[in-house]
């Protein structure tokens, strides 16, 4: 047998669960396909299959015929370009189709409702019922007409036969009324029920839609990070722009300030200032010389080096990193299993029952068969999932909204149900529980120095620090022009790379650089300083004079003033934090100290995050991951529930499955809170929606009807538009649950 292929592409078209497992079935009934999962909450397939034996095209055709549409193109960004357009077209269509619906079901419904008769009401009543059916409702016909001639009849399938059924009965009574009246049987008519069923069902489908976000934003942001073209050396000195993918292995690429790192590789020659940001998610930038490793996607803040690739094209960091999130949101949740079940036997069942009753009455005698039609329509229609299909979308469209007035953007029902379950989080450091901006909070003098010729010092010091590119010269110079000293330039300087700056001014030689220099004095007091720093993991720069250190200046990031609480908080709701950071160990240490943690986890990078997260989903536990870097997206994307804050990069923001607005950690608790609130609202309007079903399936069926009691299709679209409603307005409570 041939090599199988793996991939995953995006689908769309698919309204519920069991249009997932209808894209499913037909993917996998296809000659060469090994195995094939669709992930109905990321609108995507993962497939494995033989491309000797069929071709993904082909694939896509068998999608199509099934009322879907896989999407197959040549490049990512074309795929999730596609997909966002196609989605966003469907949501303009549902949306006129639902506005429409319900401008001729509500006052036709009113008018039957309220028995007001009007001559020829009943042509009129059939006229404006075709529109809705065949206008905002043929795609219920269309799609569950493919579903049921796939052998997997979906909701579609349901919600066309018992509108269609519907609507021909009622069509037969009006113009052969006295078939039933001669038998004592009303002639009921039931357009407006054909016509609510398909209004409640497009109001809960565009709903749903409403709720779930693209994940291709993400991936497509991702790919932007990767550039386009690179400036290549020849042999022979020059230079020319050359397209990213005609890089090889070996080549020299030369990289200026403000230029993104297109491969990983070494550094031939030259010295920068690197933003690595995006791997580690540290906001100090790193100092590049001769011999140092960059990562493609990397920024080159200031400098310029010769990068020799060692790796290009798919083998680079930022592709991997690409990849693994493409794999981790493309993977099946959990959360839709029991769904699939349900889903996969309910509109089977409905339309056995509904069938079986119409055996049934007719077996008790041919007078009967009326009435069995009667019971038989009545099952279909208060049947109908518009219940089940609205409980889960009105209470996440509530919670949703209730959220994003609190703070807390959510992307979809599958995080809100996870949330409650979290008993583990998982929390970076740098731009989360910090500020993500190193900034100056301490400095310390030496005693030899006099009061009156700091000011001095410290004006030389800026007016090097101006000049230089080290990644922490800016936290000082802001420091020391807070303080309304001007830079004063010196009369020499030069920077040395992983040295710092050797400068002269009035004769005098300024040595600015790494806490080593803090050797060079006999002060105690600043001695004892840079040590105490140096354990609290801090960054610090010391100043000397003619080899005499005079000054040393303590920079960090700060700590998040709600940081502290928002961990007791969480602790208090029985959930573990852990410290995980790219940062080293004593920082990182010394952080989770000063706010309560005591798990660390420290000197990681992007696929050491996504391991733990891996890890500890491994023992069992339910595990959030918040993060707020380019760096986290992998272990965001692989989490349970991931949490981004606000303010921190567009990748992890459209990863992540929460977003805090404004970074307020605070309000992470609130969402935990939240969540559990809307999950309770969920599960009680799931359990209102199938006992309805439970009662409402017998009573349509004609179980009383020895009592005098028959539910006609009538009472049967009422009964099935108040479980609507009536999930709706208990959705509603969440605007008012305390969180």
């Amino acid at each position: 047998m041939s090599v199988t292929k793996h991939k995953t592409f995006p689908v769309t078209g698919m309204m519920c669960a069991v249009c997932a497992g209808t894209v499913e079935k037909t993917i996998g009934k296809c000659d060469g396909v090994v195995s094939a999962s669709v992930n109905f909450a990321s609108s995507s397939v993962t497939i494995d299959w033989h491309p000797a034996v069929i071709s993904a095209g082909e694939i896509a055709t068998a999608v199509r015929e099934a009322g879907y549409d896989m999407i197959v193109s040549d490049t990512e960004a074309e795929a999730v370009e596609e997909k966002e357009r196609q989605e966003e077209k469907e949501y303009r269509s549902m949306k006129i189709k639902t506005i429409v619906a319900w401008a001729i079901t509500v006052p036709m419904s009113v008018l039957c409702m309220t028995h007001v008769h009007f001559p020829g009401e009943a042509w009129i009543y059939m006229i404006l019922t075709l529109c809705v059916m065949i206008y905002c409702g043929g795609s219920f016909y269309t799609r569950g007409l493919r579903a049921f001639m796939a052998k997997a009849p979906n909701m579609d399938t349901l919600v066309g036969i018992s509108t269609i059924v519907s609507f021909v009965f009622s069509f037969f009574n009006t113009i052969f009324p006295e078939v039933l009246t001669s038998r004592d049987i009303n002639a009921d008519l039931y357009y407006e029920g054909a016509a609510m069923i398909i209004t409640f069902v497009l109001t809960g489908k565009l709903m749903g839609l409403r709720s779930r976000h693209s994940t291709g934003l993400a991936l497509r942001a991702l790919i932007g990070m990767q550039p386009s073209e690179a400036t290549l050396e020849l042999p022979d000195g020059s230079t020319r722009r050359v397209d990213i993918a005609a890089i090889k292995r070996g080549d020299i690429l030369i990289v200026r300030q403000g230029e993104r790192i297109p491969v990983d590789g070494t550094v031939m020659s030259g010295n920068a200032t690197v933003d690595e940001g995006m791997l580690t998610g540290e906001p100090v930038g790193v100092e590049k010389q001769t011999g140092d490793k960059v990562s493609a996607g990397t920024v080159a803040i200031a400098g310029i080096i010769h990068v020799e690739a060692r790796e290009v094209g798919s083998a680079t960091e930022l592709s991997r990193i690409i990849q693994a999130v493409k794999e981790a949101q493309g993977s099946k949740a959990p959360v839709q299993r029991l769904v699939d079940k349900v889903a996969g036997i309910f509109v089977p069942t409905v339309l056995v029952i509904s069938f079986v009753t119409l055996c049934v009455w007719t077996l008790i005698g041919t007078a009967y068969i009326p009435v069995g039609l009667v019971c038989a329509v009545s099952v279909l229609v208060i049947a109908c999932p518009c219940a089940l299909g609205l409980a889960t979308p009105t209470a996440v469209m509530v919670g949703i909204g209730r959220g994003a007035r609190n703070g807390i953007l959510v992307r979809d029902a599958e995080a809100l149900e996870r949330l409650a379950k979290v008993d583990t989080l998982l929390i970076d450091k740098t731009g989360t529980l910090t500020e993500g901006k190193p900034v100056t909070t301490d400095i310390a003098w030496s005693g030899a120095v006099p009061e009156d010729k700091r000011d001095e010092i410290l004006g030389i010091i800026r007016g090097a620090e101006k000049m230089s590119i080290h990644p922490l010269a800016a936290a000082i110079d802001s420091a020391i022009g807070n303080n309304g000293i001007e830079p004063v330039s010196p009369d020499s300087f030069e920077y040395i790379p992983g040295k710092g700056i050797i400068c002269t001014y009035a004769g005098n030689r300024y040595d600015i650089g790494s806490s080593s220099l803090a050797e060079h004095t006999d002060d105690e007091r600043l001695a004892e300083a840079v040590t105490d720093w140096q354990r609290r993991g801090a960054g610090i720069v010391v100043a000397s004079i003619n080899g005499d250190a005079v000054v040393a200046f303590r920079v960090e990031d700060k700590i998040r003033e709600d940081a502290a609480e928002t961990i007791r908080e969480l602790k208090n709701m029985g959930i573990s934090v852990e410290l995980l950071t790219g940062d080293k160990s004593s920082t990182a240490k010394h952080i989770a100290s000063m706010i309560g943690i005591t798990k660390v986890t420290s000197d990681t990078l992007p696929a050491d995050k996504q391991h733990r997260v891996e890890e500890l989903k491994e023992e069992g536990h339910v595990v959030a991951m918040a993060g707020d870097g380019i760096n986290d997206s992998t272990a965001l994307a692989s989490a349970d529930v991931s949490i981004a804050m606000g303010g921190g990069s567009d990748i992890a923001i459209e990863v992540a499955k929460l977003t805090l607005v404004g970074g307020k950690l605070t309000s992470l608790p609130r969402a935990v809170k939240l969540s559990k609130a809307t999950l309770r609202i969920i599960r009680e309007n799931l359990f209102w929606a199938f006992i309805y079903n439970v009662v409402g399936i017998p009573l349509a069926a004609g179980v009383l009807y020895s009592c005098g009691f028959l539910l006609s299709p009538m009472f049967a679209s009422a009964a099935m538009a108040l479980s609507s409603v009536c999930v709706v307005m208990n959705s509603l409570r969440l605007n008012r649950i305390k969180i």
